[in-house]
Formats: C-alpha cells, structure tokens, sequence
C-alpha cells in the first residue's frame, strides 16, 4: 500500500508491506507540476526498499493513496475555474449579501475595528450571475416551472463570457432537486466540457448562502482537481501501477478519481486531515484515546482533537471568510513552519516569527536555493538541533554559514543580539505561537491540555514538540516511527468513505417514521455507491442528526449507534438524551435547556468502505543501552544553560524498542530530527515511535 501527500515544502510517500513495515520516501514539492514531486518520492521510498525505480513499486502497489493541495491553492491564489452562477430570481446577490456573516474567518485583532472591516472580494463576478424564473416552496411544490429556453439561453451566456464552471443553487431545492436537475441537462447536452456544480448534490442543507457559497467552491476548483488526478493517473499507469488513485478527502476517507472529481470541494485540506487520521489509528494501537495532534511542516502549523478515540468534525468551516457546508476534521492552523522568515518589526524593533514563509522555493537560506530570508530551519541549524549534513538522510546538505549570515543580517545586527541569541529568540517565539495555537484548541474550548498526550509529526515538529508540549503542562509526546511523512501514514490506514446528508426539520419528539424514511433513502444511495466501487461486505453505515435547542443558532451533531435497522420512539428518545449530555460536554455544565424543546435540521450519513489493511509491525521491547546507537556528539544551544552542550547524538535506525536515553540529547532519522530536553526523557517503544517523557 503506497500513499503520497503533497505538502507546501516536501512532498512525502509512505509504502507498508502485507506484514506491516513502514518506509519512507521524501522529495521537494514541485508547484509547477505536483505530480513531479508525487513520483520523486515514490523513487525515493523504492530506493530506501532497495528497488530498482518507482516502476517496480508502483507494479507491486495493490492500493495507491494520494492526498494534493491543487484545491487550496487554486483558491488561495485566486487561479480558480471561471465560474459562472445560476440562481433563483430575485437571489442573485445571495453571494455578496453573506446572510451578514462578514467576520468569519476574520482575526479578532481585526474584528475590533469593524469600520475599516470589508466583506471579501465576490466569489463570482456580478456578470456571471444569471437568474432564472422558478420557485418551489419549503414542501417541494413547483410554484413557477422552469422554462428550458431560457435556461438555454443564460447559459449560452455564461459560456461566452468564458465561464470554465457552472454552479447551480436553486432555492428550496433541498426540497425538490427537479430544476437543478433540468438546468443540468440543458448544460450537458449544449456543453459536456463546461464543469457543473448542483447545490442538490453538493450541499443538500438548508442555508441558501452557505449552500451557494459551498457550490461555488466545488465549480470553482472542479476543473483543477479533475485534471490534476487525471494527469496523476495517468502517469502512475505509465510507471506501472495497475489500478486508479484512491484520493483524500478532508473529512478523513477515501474516494475515487470520479467521485473525488464531482466533490472536489472535499480536497481542501485533505493532507492534514490524512495526519488526524493517522493520529486515530496509531493511538488506538497504543491504546491512546485523548490525543492532540499536531503538525509542524515547512509552511504551517495545525492542530486538532482527538477524544475518546473519536475524532471532532466541522460540519460548517469557513473558508476565505465564506462559512460552507462541507464535513471536514476539526483542524486550526497558523503561519507556523520550519520555513516560517523571521524579521524586526519596523515599528516597533521588536524579533517577529511568521506567518510569512519561503516555502519551498527558494526555501530557507540554509537549503542553498536562493533564500536570504532567515527562517526557523536556519535557527534550527545555528542551534546544533539540524546536522548539516544529515538533513534527509543526507541526501539535502545544509548551509550553515548562510543560516548564520542571514541570521545576523536580519535579526541580530538590528536587535544588537548575537547570532546564537538571536536563533534563540527565534526558538522560543515560535514555540509560544505554536502553544498558543493549542491553547485556543483545548483550554478555550472547555478541554484540560494535560489529559491528552501530544502526538508531534511533520518535518520540523519534532524538534520543537517538547518545548510546546512544556509550555502547557503535557507530560507525555508520541513523535510517530514516520513523523515527518505521518500524513501519508494517514492515507494508507484510510477507508473508503462516502458522506450524504439532507435537510428536513422536525420538532422533538419526531415521528420514527418520519426519520427513518429519510434514513433510508440516504442508505439505498449509499448501498449502490459503494457496491459501484466494489464493497459488497466490510460495509460500515453510521447514522447521525444535526440537533439544537429549538430558536438557537448552535447546531451538534449527536451520532446514532451503528446499523441501519429501523429507529423506535425509545431508541429516538435515547438520541435526545445524549444531545443534552453532548450540549454540555461541550458548553459547560448547566448551558443545556430542556424547556425550550428540541428540534432535528439535518440527517446525515456515513457510509465506509472497509480497506484490508496490515497491522503495524511491532517489536519485542530490549533491555539493552542505547549506547549502541550513539553515532556522535556535537554543541547544541538549550536554552536552560548559558553556553553550548556537549549533547550526545543517536543514530534512530540503530535504536531498539525498549531503549531509552535522558536529556540532552539529539535524536537524527532520515527524515526529521528529535531534540531531547535536558529535563525530559526518550524511550523507543515496540512500535518504534519515540515517546518523549516531558519533565522525567
């Protein structure tokens, strides 16, 4: 099973065998061609297997996993389809209006200065809005039909004024779809090559705004993602591997190269999500349920939640200040990497980290590329965390004169520190942003930060884990035996998963009727996509409602035990208790009011796809020193002593389970570097992964 996740900086491979060994593979993204970097790191993780090239691997491959940022970046850079939009009469500014909702997304530095506050450039010009006479009320009665012709006709014009996409976004059409569904054929059959986006399909929930806004992504990014993973398949065909890409989606499952095209809305920040869901599988492994995952790359720094071994979901994220309904894991980022450039505030002379970043072109300056801008990685490397010449197993020599020389340009000369001092300074600040991050992901959110163990993957988390987990009181980090690829780890642990949902409001108590005919009409679509894609058992059905106290805004979503078995008035019963028991968990003891009635807005459901998958390998635990492995010493900078260490250095591939090691001491794999605390504690367990003992 191989899977490849394209991050900002690197892209990374991970193939696992029938009996459970991890390898890896690394190599440089490639923005122009991301596809590129995809097969530079299959080569890469064949090599390390001893293979002769990617083909041999690829041909071997039963499974191939693969997770893109083409979607963010499209939107983030405004490099988008043309799209044009479709609507009801009298809604076209629908978009521009934002139901009011112009500070989401908005920092709250900002939100306090509400007059100099603008709503976010129009998703789709006023131009290629068009709207068609039609109405359907709440019940799904056709109050005003359609008329083909001048559908024809808008579209012909959307066409022309060079709309690549099409989206649709009928109001009430969560309650009849027959006009979207119209619209559609007319598009079909005058212009198969234009990309069409159906609210309907898309975003089936009451909402007209945010169900737009959620079709106009989807068309909008529609036209980039299908081509990326038809070119991407293609070449993994050439290169051997016998089936298609089974692709990411950020609410943590799999689907195919069609499926992904149709809901390619569910691309964006699918590499992170891969990272969360490799947190899961791994923590029920190690019998982990609360977990912090975070993730440290070369751009950003993310976090999400993990407890009771249930992963928290976003059922309405905001993206480019549009609130949209598309499920996706819980995940907040930063500006927060190993690439992230240091600099002095003008205006102030004070030391500032992020959220710019080099990315991976030209890169920080110690990679050689062209960068000058000093970056956390070059602090690193002044430090002594970064061996020079180890960084990728070797394969990426680091400059740590440049390192330096930018160091001192940018930073130390106008702050009149030293070079050391200020690497130091560039240290600490990151690691107050990236706890800080946590912080607003735990303690605002009602959570105690020290009931959870922190897992620490991406390139550059390692190296700075324990001193955020610190910060915070966590006395327990897990950096993962594939930290620096985890997302990738992600992919391969994933399932395929299909995700439905509809709209259809009830007062509680609501008639089990009533709830399971809509049920069950989202079961027979699910039973038929999944039997489309092969599953006939290893079928998995899980069932859920959006519910709220009756005249509030705060929607949760309470999960229904497993199975699609009919629902009695007690069972229902039982789901209306646990949504006062959830509504409290989540917003304090007491919040919860019974007396205002309950009501159900949305039934949704989870359909996976069971992927046979190896167990992760594990070893006997050693009582042997871990002296065996120690390859070396070097200076390294901690922050607890005035002057350079004399830290011992351990070689990762030459440890075994059981090992341990007090801080200091430096922790290099081929792929990213740990950095023991002088007060803190390493063991290697049977899986491999190196848990750091914060504070032991």
């Amino acid at each position: 099973m191989v899977g490849v996740d394209i991050g900002g900086t690197f892209t990374d491979c991970v193939a696992m065998d029938a009996g459970g060994t991890m390898t890896v593979g690394k190599a440089l993204s490639t923005p122009d061609d991301y596809s590129v970097g995809a097969l530079n790191a299959v080569r890469d993780a064949a090599g390390n297997l001893g293979l002769r090239d990617e083909d041999e691997l690829l041909a071997s491959a039963r499974l191939f996993f693969h997770a893109c940022t083409i979607g963010d970046n499209a939107l983030l850079t405004g490099s988008g389809a043309v799209t044009g939009l479709i609507t009801t009469k009298g809604f076209a500014d629908t978009l521009r209006i934002m139901r009011g909702r112009f500070t989401d997304g908005v920092p709250e530095s900002e939100i306090f200065h509400l007059s100099r506050l603008d709503k976010p450039a129009p998703m789709v010009p006023r131009p290629l809005i068009k709207e068609v006479d039609e109405r359907v009320d709440y019940k799904g009665s056709v109050l005003v039909r359609l008329d083909p012709e001048q559908v024809a006709r808008v579209v012909e014009e959307l066409v022309a004024d060079g709309a690549e996409a099409v989206a649709v976004s009928l109001i009430w059409s969560v309650a009849n779809e027959g006009h979207e569904q119209a619209i559609a054929e007319v598009v079909g059959e005058r212009h198969p090559e234009v990309f069409l986006s159906l609210s309907s399909e898309v975003a089936p929930y009451l909402g007209e705004y945010e169900r737009t806004a959620t079709t106009v992504f989807n068309a909008c990014i529609g036209p980039r993602i299908s081509a990326y993973i038809q070119r991407l398949g293609g070449r993994l065909r050439e290169h051997g591997l016998a089936g298609e890409p089974l692709i990411m989606q950020s609410y943590g499952g799999v689907l195919g190269v069609d499926a992904t095209a149709r809901n390619a809305i569910g691309t964006i920040e699918s590499g992170p999500s891969a990272g969360v869901t490799g947190s899961a599988w791994l923590g029920r492994l190690m019998d982990l349920p609360d977990i912090l995952a975070t993730d440290m790359g070369g751009t950003t720094f993310k976090v999400s939640v993990i407890r009771d071994g249930i992963i928290e979901k976003d059922y309405k994220p905001v993206l480019l200040r549009h609130q949209i309904y598309a499920t996706k894991i819980w995940v907040e980022s930063i500006g927060a990497g190993g690439g992230s450039i240091a600099w002095t505030d003008p205006k102030t002379g004070l030391l500032k980290v992020g959220p710019e970043g080099a990315g991976a072109q030209p890169g920080p300056a110690c990679y050689g590329l062209g960068g000058v801008e000093p970056t956390v990685s070059d602090a690193d490397l002044v430090l002594g965390y970064l061996n020079p010449d180890y960084f990728l197993g070797g394969r990426l020599s680091l400059d740590a004169e440049r390192a330096r020389r930018a160091i001192e340009e940018k930073v130390a000369q106008p702050l009149g520190l030293s070079v050391e001092a200020a690497a130091g300074g560039i240290y600490r600040i990151i690691n107050a942003h990236m706890s800080d991050l946590i912080r607003r992901a735990t303690v605002e959110r009602g959570y105690d930060p020290r009931d959870f163990t922190l897992f620490a993957f991406g390139g550059a988390g390692p190296v700075h884990a324990a001193r955020y987990a610190a910060e915070l009181g966590i006395r327990q980090v897990v950096v993962p035996l594939t930290a620096s690829v985890h997302s990738a780890t992600g992919l391969v642990s994933s399932d395929v998963v299909y995700q439905y949902g509809k709209s259809d409001r009830m007062q509680v108590p609501a008639d089990p009727e009533r709830v399971n005919r809509a049920f069950d009409e989202l079961v027979r679509r699910a039973r038929a996509d999944l039997a489309a894609a092969g599953f006939e058992g290893g079928v998995r059905i899980e069932r859920s409602l959006d519910m709220r106290y009756r005249y509030q805004v705060h929607e949760l979503n309470v999960v229904m035990p497993e199975g699609t078995e009919p629902l009695s008035e007690e069972e229902l019963g039982g789901v209306y208790e646990r949504f006062d028991d959830l509504y409290e968990r989540t917003y304090g003891r007491g919040s919860g009011y019974r007396e205002a009635g309950k009501e159900i807005m949305n039934f949704r459901l989870t359909a996976t796809g069971v992927l046979d998958k190896p167990r992760i390998q594990s070893y006997p635990l050693s009582s042997a020193s871990a002296d065996a492995a120690l390859k070396g010493r070097r200076k390294v900078f901690f922050e607890e002593f005035d002057a350079p260490r004399d830290t011992p250095v351990y070689d990762f591939d030459a440890l075994r389970p059981g090992n341990e090691m007090g801080g200091p001491a430096i922790i290099e794999t081929p792929v990213t570097t740990i950095v023991v605390n002088p007060a803190d504690r390493a063991v290697m367990d049977a899986y491999r992964n190196i848990r750091l003992l914060v504070g032991a």
